[in-house]
């Protein structure tokens, strides 16, 4: 995207950045007809499928601009330029709840009830529009500098009374703040809005989500299966009521939730009123004082000892927290160079090495083609990477700014299979020169993507979804596993012998090239399981939530579950030979397998972020991607 500072576009002149995120650019502009300023959010046009993009972008503008209160940033209409498009909406001059959070820790309690009723208000108003948010989170609420709550961004709002933007299955939203039924990817509906909102008010009571887990699988599964816990283990002096509204909100069964904003703004006024003898708010006590960024100071009745005392729980849960966390740190590390050096080892690697990508999106997944001349990395908000020297440099593109890719898969002959989220299978010619979306059903997310030697190819998601390719990826057919649990990845031994595995410990099995899949008895763990390696020889590692590591040595018939004691999130495992395994997972775990994953060794990374995918080309040099943009090199 060009620089546009100083430029004009129709009747606006751009004079800052004010933020840049997956979907695009935000700008500060002047209005030169009005006499005001805007914020203007400009998007690349440049997707899959523009004119449906274009037509969509258009319609939930338009559909964003009926919204007119005074708790909801104002949308005032779109624009197009060159091959960019705009949403124009109010300026607001101040400061997010996450920048707030980030920079004091955490908010006083009458600051909370504050920005809660006003919250529920702004949302409590476009419910009654027929508009649900679907991404409510810290980031997407500001706070002008006359304590104003703004909620930003319906850029994802569907009207609850189109069909056609009403799909399920697609995984909107922040998983920090995310309800379970949209982690299902089932109906969303005002009452996924109130979830989200007890996620927000959580974090800014406490400082921290509900569910503050390194890896993404663990944040879902605990929206799924665990309770938070409570807000007076975390901070002290919390009213039992506020503490009934948070939980009332954070129930998993949307039917035990408040059943609209209205009602539960009416318990929140209830405890308005019991906090207001105690304490006045800020707002109301110094309504004259609104410097930008002083909005929320401790109040001053509170003395100086009870500060202290909160100061002190505070740090030392957090320090707690961080000592528990750190299980694997118990276990002794070796280096690259210990652990494959000397004469009984095949490989001789010495160094991980991180190389640029430019790039601060979440990475997921990498492949090469067969003969290393070119290589793709996959990542969230539609980005690819590419190599066509070995994996040495990578140069950027973006296909689209809301997709999240998760997978990628290169075949022998040049062709390139990227997978993700909304339903989309995107099939791309040699190097990628040319992308060519697939149709396929709505309403799912696609995780992992396979092809066996015969060229069969196989995509796992979520609703029990596993599909099958016969013609090299150009189309994909559902096959039958009789769940609906959400599958992560597949694997097989042999052309008619495959294992998957998803979601509460879900294992599948078929014995007739995949056609028809068998859920087995696991009763190993009921942790999430992230990804499956087979061997032809026999041999099959599977891995998972909280260190989960389950091995067998004959073709599946038995799994044994390796006991390394650690919690933790593993993201992927590999067979980078018949004998040498690798995992990889949370703060920066890698373990390393030399007996076909009988015993492990823990890997002294020097990287304390998340690895998501992992690979060995031509070369035998090692590929691992990651979190913020990071890509390391094991060679």
């Amino acid at each position: 995207m060009e620089n546009l500072i100083g430029k004009s576009i129709e009747n606006y002149r751009i004079v800052s950045v004010l933020g840049k995120g997956g979907m695009g650019i935000v700008y500060k502009a002047y209005d030169t007809k009005l006499d005001r300023y805007v914020a203007i959010k400009l998007l690349n046009s440049n997707v899959v499928d523009k004119d449906r993009f274009v037509e969509r972008f258009k319609r939930e503008a338009k559909n964003h601009a009926k919204l007119s209160h005074p708790n909801i940033v104002t949308v005032y209409g779109f624009i197009e330029y060159s091959n960019l498009l705009g949403i124009v909406m109010e300026y607001v001059e101040g400061e997010s709840l996450e920048k707030v959070i980030d920079r004091q820790g955490r908010f006083n309690l009458s600051d909370v009830i504050y920005i809660l009723k006003q919250l529920l208000q702004g949302i409590g108003y476009a419910h009654i529009k027929g508009f649900i948010h679907r991404d409510i989170k810290p980031s997407n609420i500001i706070l002008n500098k006359e304590g104003v709550t703004k909620i930003m961004d319906f850029g994802i709002s569907k009207s609850l009374y189109d069909n056609d933007m009403t799909k399920t299955g697609s995984k909107i939203g922040t998983v920090y703040y995310m309800s379970p039924e949209q982690i299902r990817g089932q109906d969303v509906t005002n009452k996924s809005d109130i979830y989200s909102i007890g996620c927000t008010i959580y974090e800014m009571i406490t400082g921290l989500p509900p569910f503050d887990f390194t890896s993404e699988y663990e944040v879902m599964d605990a929206h799924l299966k665990k309770s938070p816990p409570k807000l007076s283990e975390k901070v002290a002096g919390i009213p039992e009521e506020l503490e009934k509204i948070i939980s009332k909100a954070l129930q998993k069964d949307p039917n035990s939730r408040y059943s609209s904003c209205e009602e539960m703004l009416k318990d929140v006024q209830h405890l308005d009123k019991l906090i207001t003898k105690i304490n006045t708010s800020y707002f109301e006590r110094i309504p004259q004082r609104s410097t930008k960024y002083k909005f929320f100071a401790i109040s001053a009745f509170v003395g100086a000892g009870l500060f202290l005392i909160l100061l002190m729980y505070f740090v030392i849960k957090q320090v707690d927290s961080i000592l528990n966390s750190n299980e694997i740190e118990k276990f002794k590390k070796y280096s690259i160079q210990s652990l494959f050096s000397g004469n009984e080892n095949k490989y001789n690697f010495t160094e991980i090495n991180r190389l640029p990508s430019n790039i601060l999106t979440n990475l997921n997944s990498i492949s090469f083609s067969e003969d290393n001349s070119f290589a793709t990395i996959v990542a969230d908000s539609g980005y690819i990477l590419n190599s066509f020297d070995g994996g040495n440099t990578w140069i950027k593109k973006n296909i689209s700014s809301k997709i999240n890719l998760s997978d990628v898969w290169t075949l022998k002959n040049g062709n390139t299979i990227l997978v993700g989220d909304s339903s989309t299978i995107l099939f791309g010619m040699k190097n990628l020169d040319s992308l060519i979306s697939i149709p396929i059903e709505k309403g799912i997310t696609f995780f992992r993507i396979k092809f066996n030697k015969n060229n069969v190819g196989f995509i796992t998601g979520t609703k029990g979804t596993i599909l099958k390719s016969l013609d090299g990826g150009q189309t994909w057919a559902r096959t039958k596993t009789n769940t609906k649990e959400i599958i992560f990845d597949v694997d097989f031994f042999d052309e008619k012998t495959g294992f998957a595995v998803g979601w509460n410990g879900t294992i599948l099995t078929t014995t007739n090239g995949g056609d028809n899949w068998y859920k087995i008895e696991n009763d190993k763990t009921d942790n999430y399981l992230k990804s499956i390696d087979l061997t032809e020889k026999g041999y099959g590692l599977i891995v998972g939530g909280d260190g989960t590591i389950l091995r067998t040595s004959d073709f599946g018939n038995n799994w044994e579950k390796i006991n390394l004691s650690f919690s933790g999130g593993f993201q992927k495992v590999k067979f980078i030979d018949d004998e040498y395994c690798l995992i990889v997972g949370s703060r920066g775990m890698m373990l390393v397998s030399k007996d076909q994953g009988e015993t492990w060794n823990v890997v002294d990374s020097k990287i304390f972020s998340n690895l998501n995918g992992l690979t060995v080309n031509s070369y035998g040099k090692i590929f691992i991607v990651g979190v913020n943009g990071m890509i390391f090199r094991i060679q």
